[in-house]
């Protein structure tokens, strides 16, 4: 394998994500007794469905990405809510089962998407004259 052309910053919060789903889906299905849980589930809850949609939609942004993903995560948190409360069929473990299968789904695909930087600028060449014209003057003199 050509490990020269290989780009592991591809990979890195695909990898994040699919890490963070394992973990919050570990630490809530095994009841863990750690004082970690509420952080892992908070890092999970704010940061990854977002996150996660986000990339696919190709957001590459620092800050306004950080700041959407946590936005989106929020709003898919409370749709999922919403939700299973309005179905009838409200559980804590259906609901995290669904935000796992939001995240991982679009992660796993989102190193082999093809990415569009987005509508590239039109560039107009245009021929500069050598001499340039002298303005023209708004009253003639004579």
């Amino acid at each position: 394998m050509n490990w020269k052309g290989w780009n592991w910053k591809r990979w890195v919060w695909p990898g994040v994500l699919i890490l963070s789903t394992l973990a919050v889906s570990l630490a809530a299905f095994q009841n863990w007794q750690s004082p970690l849980r509420p952080l892992i589930t908070l890092w999970f809850m704010a940061v990854c469905p977002g996150m996660a949609l986000l990339r696919v939609f190709g957001f590459r942004l620092a800050a306004a990405g950080w700041t959407l993903a946590i936005a989106f995560s929020l709003a898919i948190d409370t749709t999922v809510g919403i939700a299973l409360l309005y179905s009838g069929r409200w559980s804590w473990q259906a609901g995290l089962v669904i935000l796992a299968a939001i995240t991982i789904i679009p992660t796993l695909f989102e190193p082999f998407l093809k990415r569009i930087e987005g509508p590239q600028p039109l560039i107009v060449v245009t021929k500069v004259p050598a001499h340039p014209r002298k303005p023209r003057s708004a009253a003639k003199s004579e």
